[in-house]
């Protein structure tokens, strides 16, 4: 019989891209050897929502159970030897002080991590931030990438606007860094794409830096896909991301990119992006203009970036959690026996 595998998901509000992430990798499992099915925790991840979700959250039976990001602590309720707990990053640690960081860094790191037995991340600096910030033994956690959505594909790409570009920004929170972006654009004759709500400071940054801009949010995936395939060249100059999949996305869809010169974007980016100081608008300025006036450099990120997405192929992800899903089978085949 298949293994029965349940991705644990949270309550959906906005943001999603990370139950796009794992319907990816649970739609290229295969489904000969695994069953797979998602569940979501009742209540909010504020505080009640969290004590609730602990006390009533009954999960529906399974061989593993997969948390998908963001739910940590449902891994205290959970089996220890057939939970996988996937972490995304340790932004929260970034953004929380005192006491309220103290508790959130116990009941979402270190007590899941001490209490299972397989971690996994999406890169090599979330992995090196987990050890660092959680003592914990780095041979727990073992590092399987983001896949790219099969949705992103581009025969052709329509013609590069060199007078007048549609630059596209993905992301509006804090640390997609759009202040420095705006400031950045200011001057160059262009148009700003922004996907995700604004905040009345970047509306009034906006006015101030006089940026022609379009703003929409809460896209389905073929037209998050359109914007790409309409855009000019893509902005992800984040101050801190766990991986960065804006980055192949636009790889994916011929469309040049601006990115961060940290990790893990860089290396995400694979020589495929034009790398930037995302605390320099200056140095934002600089990449975005030598995208815009050097179709040499623009024709050569982009083969770069077509032959740097066949890493993230769904395929070759999902086969590597495949593996793991086999190797905590064999586990617990192995202690029924002792």
């Amino acid at each position: 019989m298949p293994t029965k595998i349940l991705y644990i998901e949270r309550k959906l509000e906005n943001g999603v891209s990370i139950e796009k992430v794992f319907r990816q990798i649970a739609k290229n499992l295969n489904q000969k050897e695994f069953y797979n099915s998602f569940q979501q925790l009742p209540f909010r991840n504020n505080t009640f929502g969290t004590l609730k979700n602990l006390f009533f959250f009954k999960s529906k039976k399974s061989d593993i159970f997969h948390i998908t990001g963001h739910v940590h602590y449902i891994a205290l309720i959970l089996p220890s030897n057939k939970t996988v707990l996937t972490i995304h990053d340790l932004g929260i640690l970034k953004i929380r002080k005192g006491l309220r960081r103290y508790v959130l860094k116990k009941i979402l790191f270190d007590f899941p991590i001490r209490r299972l037995k397989f971690i996994t991340t999406i890169s090599e600096t979330v992995k090196k931030e987990i050890v660092f910030h959680t003592k914990c033994d780095e041979k727990k956690i073992r590092v399987i990438e983001n896949p790219l959505q099969d949705h992103f594909n581009s025969a052709s790409k329509k013609i590069f606007n060199a007078e007048y570009p549609t630059i596209l920004q993905i992301g509006t929170t804090p640390n997609k860094n759009l202040e420095n972006v705006i400031k950045a654009l200011s001057g160059i004759p262009c148009r700003l794409k922004i996907i995700g709500k604004l905040e009345d400071n970047i509306l009034s940054e906006l006015k101030t830096q006089k940026i022609d801009f379009v703003n929409v949010f809460n896209l389905n995936n073929e037209e998050i896909k359109t914007e790409y395939q309409n855009a000019d060249l893509v902005t992800f100059c984040s101050l801190y991301e766990g991986f960065g999949l804006p980055i192949i996305e636009a790889q994916a869809m011929r469309t040049p990119v601006v990115t961060s010169n940290i990790s893990p974007l860089k290396e995400v980016a694979g020589g495929g992006a034009v790398l930037v100081d995302p605390n320099s608008y200056l140095s934002l300025q600089k990449g975005i203009l030598s995208l815009i006036e050097n179709k040499i450099l623009r024709e050569k990120l982009i083969e770069v970036g077509l032959k740097n997405i066949r890493r993230f192929e769904p395929k070759k992800i999902s086969h590597n959690y495949e593996n793991l899903y086999r190797e905590i089978n064999d586990s617990n085949s192995r202690n029924k026996l002792f």
